[in-house]
């Protein structure tokens, strides 16, 4: 039964007051929350029907040892052994923020993590109730991003854990020829990009930084040896350089408007120079540059380097061949 945030502040209240051996009774519970209310500004003054509903809820769910001392006339507590477990309550910024994280973990993060924060969130709205639920669809919230390559649960939580304790794990890793090579690997970084997850950090076979696609990684071994998070591997991680593809410097495109709002949303570099129609790219990869070419159908012409035009407009060729 979800616990509101005014009754968790009640229920703390009656359990101190039976650890106190204070006799409570409905009647002094509604007196002491009204004062609770005026003195401390806590809104929790309530009428003797919600005291004994609180009263119930401590017993029903909290497995409260309570009993009734009519000489005395209020409740007292049959052992001091038990204690009164306060569940989490959150506000409702903070539990829109969880149910919105866990809606996102279900697209991009795999089983079994994925199971694993959706659980944490039920469990906070077991003991919740934001009022947003009550007219917030949130099956219309979707994620169209996700992940859409399987990957071994067993794989990535190694990995995960390797992330998460810093420790080095043992891979077998397929490149993109498919030839496959043992090595010992420190995962500094996890990343999620562009519908993948990866992992940039040590790899002691090439005694360099590299990054593996987890969808290649064909078995994983958590192995004892741990190190320390390098903080330029870290920073290293961003849009402009996360591959680690080679870079051609002079880049530059004259675009259509329609483009230039395509490119301005989703730059090649963070560091691009607008002018005009004319764009300047401080340095992309031919991995980049080439799909976003023919991505926009027209709507960017490659003008500089010169070698680099050649080279498209060849590729171009290839591909018209293909259609005649």
């Amino acid at each position: 039964m979800p616990v509101h945030k005014s009754q968790l502040f009640r229920l703390k209240r009656i359990s101190a007051l039976l650890k106190e051996n204070r006799y409570p009774n409905t009647r002094t519970l509604v007196e002491e929350f009204r004062r609770m209310d005026i003195e401390e500004n806590i809104c929790i003054a309530c009428c003797a029907k919600t005291v004994r509903r609180d009263i119930a809820l401590l017993k029903d769910q909290f497995n409260c040892p309570l009993a009734f001392d009519r000489q005395q006339n209020g409740y007292f507590l049959k052992h001091h052994g038990w204690d009164f477990i306060s569940p989490a309550l959150l506000d409702e910024r903070e539990m829109l923020a969880a149910v919105i994280g866990a809606r996102i973990s279900e697209a991009v993060f795999p089983a079994p993590l994925k199971n694993q924060i959706r659980a944490a969130v039920d469990f906070l709205l077991q003991n919740n109730n934001p009022d947003f639920l009550d007219t917030a669809n949130m099956q219309s919230l979707s994620v169209l991003s996700g992940l859409y390559v399987d990957l071994d649960p067993e794989i990535f939580m190694t990995v995960f854990k390797g992330w998460e304790q810093h420790r080095c794990v043992r891979i077998e890793y397929a490149d993109y020829t498919g030839k496959v090579s043992s090595r010992a690997f420190e995962p500094h970084t996890l990343v999620f990009y562009e519908n993948s997850w990866y992992s940039k950090g040590w790899c002691h076979l090439k005694k360099a930084p590299r990054t593996f696609a987890l969808r290649r990684i064909k078995s994983a071994e958590l192995l004892r040896s741990d190190f320390e998070p390098d903080p330029e591997i870290i920073e290293s991680v961003n849009m402009d350089d996360f591959l680690g593809f080679q870079k051609l410097s002079g880049v530059k495109l004259r675009v259509s408007e329609h483009t230039l709002e395509k490119l301005s949303a989703s730059p090649l570099h963070s560091g691009q120079i607008v002018e005009g129609n004319i764009v300047t790219v401080p340095a992309v990869s031919k991995e980049i540059l080439f799909p976003f070419l023919l991505g926009q159908a027209g709507g960017a012409e490659l003008l500089a380097p010169q070698e680099l035009r050649e080279e498209f407009k060849n590729e171009l060729k290839i591909m018209l061949e293909q259609y005649f």
